[in-house]
């Protein structure tokens, strides 16, 4: 079933050893396949204002309708991956979906009074913000720009999930 635009679809944690989790996620509770980018670089994003190109390992699968996605920072650049670790966080870092109207989107939270941590663009040009509403929710929430590239990525990544039957658990991207 398609999520609706707006719908709450993905749930992230930021963890210390990506494999570990990605073998507890996989063995313990079943979910899979995972998509895994190894290496990815957020070039042009600003975190809290200030330009940043934090690497990511970063994995995603499907359970049920929902979105898991699993983040680990590869380097020292700030970001909200890198800000939640050095509190010695890790878990539910964001929840994250697609507006219907991506621009009236970042000025609905920019009017609640949340403030833009983190901003930019994926290598296809799919626009993407994180807000800080800790203090509304106890993490942040992302959304990102509905882009014929990221709605491929995670069809793939659902469709995977649906008829997976245990093999081939992690999938490199």
């Amino acid at each position: 079933m398609t999520q609706p635009a707006g719908a709450m679809l993905q749930f992230a944690y930021v963890v210390p050893d990506i494999q570990k989790t990605l073998k507890y996620w996989i063995e313990v509770l079943g979910v899979g396949p995972f998509y895994l980018f190894e290496s990815m670089e957020l070039v042009g994003h600003k975190y809290r204002g200030t330009p940043t190109a934090p690497n990511l390992a970063l994995a995603l699968a499907n359970t049920g309708e929902a979105q898991i996605e699993i983040i680990m920072q590869n380097n020292d650049e700030p970001s909200v991956y890198k800000e939640f670790s050095d509190a010695g966080g890790f878990g539910l870092h964001h929840v994250g979906y697609t507006p219907a109207d991506f621009d009236a989107e970042i000025e609905k939270y920019l009017g609640l009074g949340c403030e833009l941590a983190l901003e930019g663009s994926l290598n296809g040009g799919t626009r993407v913000v994180y807000f800080d509403t800790r203090e509304h929710l106890g993490h942040l929430t992302e959304f990102w720009q509905e882009t014929d590239e990221l709605m491929d990525l995670f069809h793939l990544v659902e469709n995977a999930a649906q008829d997976w039957d245990g093999r081939v658990p992690i999938r490199l991207l």
